[in-house]
């Protein structure tokens, strides 16, 4: 059972001329260069949100605390008067180099989601109605703990998603806004209380207080099981701190996405590895894959539509460019069977096997010499610089898939597994809970 309650959000200060400047991606999403773009501006949220690379976490934490407690004083942010349920829209375009890793029937001009945001009781990950699919790593968990007990405060919401085939909740949303998605009309009464762009996003907010609706989503709601999208170690940080009791803590901030809402987008990670035993790496191929070679004026279109003809989960292949040419290399199904009996999983082979075969059996180097890029070109890129030996490309899962991971198999995804889109935005829509 998800309980939710409305809240009374903290946002930019509607008085504020340019809230757009203010805003940054979520924290980590955001490269040095990004950093010192958005630090440039005084009152950007980047300042309490994110850490520089370099800092220590304790000083980032003991500047953070102080950057808010100014932009408080300064009435950059304000909380409203109301508690409230809130409608996060973002309407989003994909470059043609994301567009042509999704399969055609998949394919917009314009993508716009909706997402609820409200509180949600925080219980223990995995054990009631609250999932997960990602491993997650005790000193990034921490680090947003110790960030959140000193500020009292979330800065963007854990983004979760929730199955209702009869997309009730999105349909209250549309009859309250007055338009259908992937329109917008924005009417008089029924403006948003936000309104920015960012990287080419836009995100819209709108307030929900009436007392109605807000009961209706409840009960829509309550037997429910949500599952996190991004957002695992903020999460599980706020299960640390009402565990620990602090005042405030039963709850966090959530924003609530359909599954089947067509404008959530699930994204592959790409694997650049800087150095690997070659000879070895092509002797491993021959012994588990079946090898499709392209030469390299062939269009990276060409190589999505052959992975994503893929037929069932024991189907696994995966695309290879080592400078040279593209493969696309398709494992031996007795071989993958065996793999999914031995680990007692059946989604997420492609990512398991290209670690377990071929990339960590081959490394020369650290883990932190393979490096993950959601951009196929990039990854190519590096490679042709020479500044990488092999990149290697997945194809996109199924919403389906990652629920049946949660759900069924009750595993995590190895690292990088999954990227979905849209991403929210750090300082749309806020809780400060002392």
């Amino acid at each position: 059972m998800v309980n939710i309650k409305p809240f009374k959000a903290t946002i930019l200060n509607p008085n504020l001329e340019s809230r757009a400047e203010l805003v940054c991606p979520v924290y980590d999403t955001i490269d040095a260069y990004q950093y010192e773009h958005y630090a440039a501006t005084k009152d950007n949220v980047i300042h309490f949100t994110t850490r520089k690379e370099g800092v220590a976490e304790d000083e980032f934490v003991d500047y953070a605390k102080s950057s808010l407690e100014r932009v408080l004083t300064d009435r950059i942010l304000t909380e409203l008067e109301k508690p409230s349920f809130y409608i996060y829209g973002v309407r989003y375009r994909l470059s043609e180099a994301i567009l042509e890793q999704i399969p055609e029937e998949d394919r917009r001009e314009i993508y716009f989601a909706f997402g609820l945001v409200a509180l949600v009781e925080v219980t223990k990950l995995n054990e009631h109605s609250v999932l997960g699919h990602e491993k997650t790593f005790e000193a990034k968990m921490r680090e947003r703990y110790h960030l959140m007990k000193a500020c009292g405060m979330n800065f963007s919401p854990v983004v979760a998603e929730y199955n209702m085939p009869d997309h009730d909740i999105n349909r209250i949303f549309e009859d309250y806004l007055g338009f259908r998605r992937p329109n917008l009309e924005i009417e008089g009464q029924r403006k948003p209380i936000l309104d920015v762009e960012l990287q080419g996003a836009r995100h819209l907010l709108w307030e929900v207080s009436d007392a109605g609706i807000i009961a209706k989503i409840q009960q829509l709601m309550r037997d429910k099981k949500i599952m996190i999208l991004d957002g695992h170690h903020r999460y599980t940080a706020s299960y640390q701190l009402s565990r620990d009791q602090e005042d405030g803590t039963a709850y966090t901030l959530m924003m609530l996405v359909e599954g089947g809402d067509r404008a959530l987008l699930l994204l592959p990670w790409h694997r650049c590895v800087k150095q690997c035993r070659m000879d070895d790496l092509w002797t491993r191929i021959k012994e588990n894959f079946a090898v499709e070679r392209y030469d390299k004026q062939t269009e990276n279109a060409v190589i999505y539509s052959k992975l994503n003809e893929c037929n069932d989960e024991f189907d696994v292949r995966f695309g290879m460019y080592d400078g040279e040419n593209y493969y696309v290399l398709r494992a031996d199904e007795q071989r993958i069977r065996k793999l999914a009996a031995e680990r007692g999983e059946r989604v997420g082979l492609d990512v398991i096997s290209l670690h377990e075969w071929l990339i960590e059996p081959t490394l020369i180097g650290n883990p932190e010499d393979i490096v993950f890029t959601s951009s196929p070109r990039e990854a190519i890129e590096k490679v042709d610089k020479e500044a990488y030996s092999v990149a290697f490309f997945l194809k996109p899962l199924r919403m389906a898939d990652v629920e049946y991971k949660a759900q069924v198999e009750k595993k995590g995804f190895p690292q990088k597994s999954t990227r979905f889109l849209p991403k929210v935005a750090e300082g749309v829509v806020m809780w400060k809970w002392k």
